[in-house]
């Protein structure tokens, strides 16, 4: 179980205060824009990340290890909305393009790896960028995998297993407030003008 949300939030509040008094924390999402945005995308949001949003609504700068900033719940749907009507587009294409020899044939995307292929699913909220294409991205679908915190690298596409990603939004805020504190020994924190500098 990962430490509740509001007081990861207020750990890493705290943590900025004492040491990087210019990255305040965004406020708080108003509730009603928050079950827009669940509207918009068709799918409810897990519960730790509804309540990481109705406690900051993003970060001002880069605060998640190792360079992610969290976005406004504003941004995080048009960035959602884009990629989703980018993937319609690219699908309509290939769907066209079946008779082209050089084409990649989508028909032959072996069974669980369709998100691979295609590089979006619509399931997914984008919550933060780290200014090079990246983003981090919660699975919204039901299963096994619904809250899992993934990346998403333009170069080398979507996983939600391994280094960089998270179980959950409470399990960031709370590895990101411990290691804020110390408590991750892989990390060095510093402080620069874009935000929290994470080195290892």
């Amino acid at each position: 179980m990962s430490a509740p949300v509001a007081g990861s939030w207020g750990r890493i509040g705290k943590w900025l205060r004492s040491n990087a008094s210019d990255l305040s924390l965004r406020p708080p999402a108003e509730a009603s824009a928050v079950a827009a945005a669940q509207t918009a995308v068709g799918l409810p949001f897990p519960a730790d990340l509804v309540e990481s949003l109705l406690c900051h609504d993003g970060s001002p700068a880069s605060v998640v290890p190792p360079r992610w900033t969290l976005v406004p719940l504003e941004t995080a749907v048009g960035i959602w909305q884009r990629n989703t009507e980018h993937l319609a587009a690219r699908q309509a294409v290939e769907i066209d393009d079946m008779s082209d020899e050089d084409d990649e044939d989508w028909t032959e995307t072996e069974e669980g790896e369709e998100d691979r292929f295609w590089g979006w699913n619509p399931a997914w909220l984008p919550i933060a960028l780290d200014g090079s294409g990246g983003h981090l991205v919660v699975e919204l679908r039901e299963g096994e995998r619904r809250g899992v915190v993934g990346v998403l690298d333009p170069e080398t596409g979507p996983r939600f297993e391994g280094y960089g990603t998270w179980p959950s939004t409470a399990a960031l805020l709370e590895g990101t407030a411990n290691a804020l504190y110390g408590g991750d020994a892989l990390w060095t924190v510093g402080i620069e003008s874009w935000g929290v500098d994470w080195t290892r």
